[in-house]
Parts: C-alpha cells; sequence; structure tokens
C-alpha cells in the first residue's frame, strides 16, 4: 500500500499489536497463528509492541502448519470443503474433531477421506473400551489398579508437555486400551477398578473432547441385545447375529467388531 513511509501495509501489524495487548494485557502467555505469518507480521508485532512497552508481546509463540489436500495447501486447491461439507457427507462433529487434533501442530494436516475413516475407527475403539469397562461385572479386583491409573494420567500428561505431543498422547491411550481390553477378556478387573479407569479417562476428555460417555449404550435392552449378539457368535450363527447387529444400529448403537 503507498504510504508516507513507502509501499508498505502498517495498519495491519499495530492493529494486531494494538488489540492483543488491549484484551490480553502487554505480555501474555502464548500467541498462536500459522507459519506463513512468521515474516513479517509477527516479527513486526514483535517490534513495534517492544517499542512501546519495552516487553515481549508474548512468552510463547506456537506456529501450526497448514491443511493439505491431494499435495496442496486446502486455500489452493479448486474444490474447497468446509467442516459443514464434511458433516454432510456423514462424519460426526466428534470425528472431525478428532481428525483434527490427532496430528501434531507442527506437522501439516493432511484431508482425506482415508483418514477421515482413521479417525472413525480409532473412536470406535474407545467407544468400544468405554462399553467395556461400563459392563464390567463380576471379576477380580486388579491388584496393580493404582499404577495403571497413573499410567494412564502420566503417560498422556507426559506427551502433552512435550511440545503438545498428541501423536504421543493417543499412543499412550491405545496401549492402554490394549491392556484394558485384555483385563476385561480375562476378568482380571473389578467393576470397582474399571469405575476408576473410566474417571481417568474423563479427566483425559477434559482436554480432548473425544470420549464417549452416553449411557445409551449401556441400558438394560441394549446390553440384553449385546449378549444375544455375542452368544449368536460363538454359536457360529451369523445370520442371527448380523440382525442383532442391525436391530442395534436402528436403535442408534454402532457395533464393531475388533481384536484386542
Amino acid at each position: 500500500t503507498p504510504t508516507d513511509w513507502g509501499n508498505v501495509r502498517p495498519s495491519w501489524h499495530i492493529q494486531c499489536a494494538a488489540i492483543s495487548m488491549k484484551y490480553l494485557g502487554e505480555t501474555f502467555d502464548i500467541h498462536t497463528s500459522g507459519r506463513e505469518l512468521v515474516f513479517p507480521h509477527h516479527e513486526n508485532e514483535i517490534a513495534i509492541s517492544k517499542a512501546l512497552t519495552g516487553k515481549p508481546l508474548a512468552r510463547f509463540w506456537m506456529h501450526c502448519e497448514q491443511v493439505l489436500s491431494d499435495g496442496k495447501k486446502a486455500d489452493d486447491t479448486k474444490e474447497k470443503i468446509s467442516i459443514a461439507d464434511l458433516i454432510e457427507a456423514g462424519y460426526t462433529g466428534r470425528e472431525i474433531r478428532y481428525w483434527l487434533i490427532s496430528n501434531h501442530y507442527r506437522k501439516p494436516v493432511v484431508f482425506s477421506a482415508e483418514r477421515l475413516e482413521d479417525a472413525r475407527h480409532s473412536l470406535g475403539r474407545l467407544d468400544m473400551c468405554i462399553r467395556a469397562l461400563s459392563d464390567v461385572g463380576a471379576g477380580e479386583p486388579y491388584p496393580e489398579i493404582d499404577q495403571l491409573l497413573y499410567d494412564i494420567k502420566s503417560g498422556f500428561t507426559g506427551a502433552m508437555d512435550d511440545d503438545l505431543n498428541i501423536s504421543a498422547a493417543l499412543s499412550s491411550i491405545f496401549g492402554i486400551v490394549r491392556k484394558i481390553n485384555v483385563l476385561i477378556v480375562d476378568k482380571k478387573i473389578d467393576a470397582g477398578g474399571a469405575s476408576k479407569i473410566i474417571e481417568a479417562f474423563r479427566f483425559i476428555d477434559s482436554v480432548l473432547n473425544i470420549f464417549e460417555f452416553s449411557d445409551r449404550s449401556f441400558d438394560p435392552e441394549v446390553k440384553r441385545l449385546l449378549k444375544e449378539r455375542e452368544k449368536a457368535r460363538e454359536e457360529k450363527n451369523w445370520a442371527l447375529a448380523d440382525s442383532i447387529r442391525e436391530q442395534l444400529e436402528s436403535m442408534g448403537v454402532k457395533v464393531r467388531d475388533h481384536k484386542i
């Protein structure tokens, strides 16, 4: 923009610095943005604010990568896809959220149907674990429950404290899920221990907001149908098992069979 000071855009950087300091103070904790704005925008914000106050504008700067589609920036592709489009295509808000947050912020978010299906599959594994924990009845008290609860929380917080390493955090969660599934199958955990594990997952979910703790899947009728279906599968009555699956899905309960 031609100005008395040359061909520059002075207001862009001044406005951002002024608005930030007005609402967040002369120095605030975290400034987030896209990597492409490091220069010149953020460097100018820093220069302007420091010239005014003599203080750093932010303690930490977090620059995320871009969303890629077909190897290109999503902004540069001809076909524009919105969150509303993904929901219309059948993906839930929870599935979209998982896809968006499951990648480290320093790496590009890759858009593809395959990535969204991966998110759906991963959430299905979490849902089945929570369902199984909620359904635990008779079982042996797990003697190492305190260590397991510690591992659930420390594995998550330790990864997130390492530059928000969400990949390591999710890996830790799914490692615990595999261990829990084995304990449930072997009946080496009781209802009290299962309840404590669910509370530990609620702690994680206060940050991620990806778990589903709805009681809908655990009402008496659903439990009865799930047990009938499991019996049909044990007896290799696949027609009956498929029929019960369809009935459950008509009630809004998705059933997926996965190996532990």
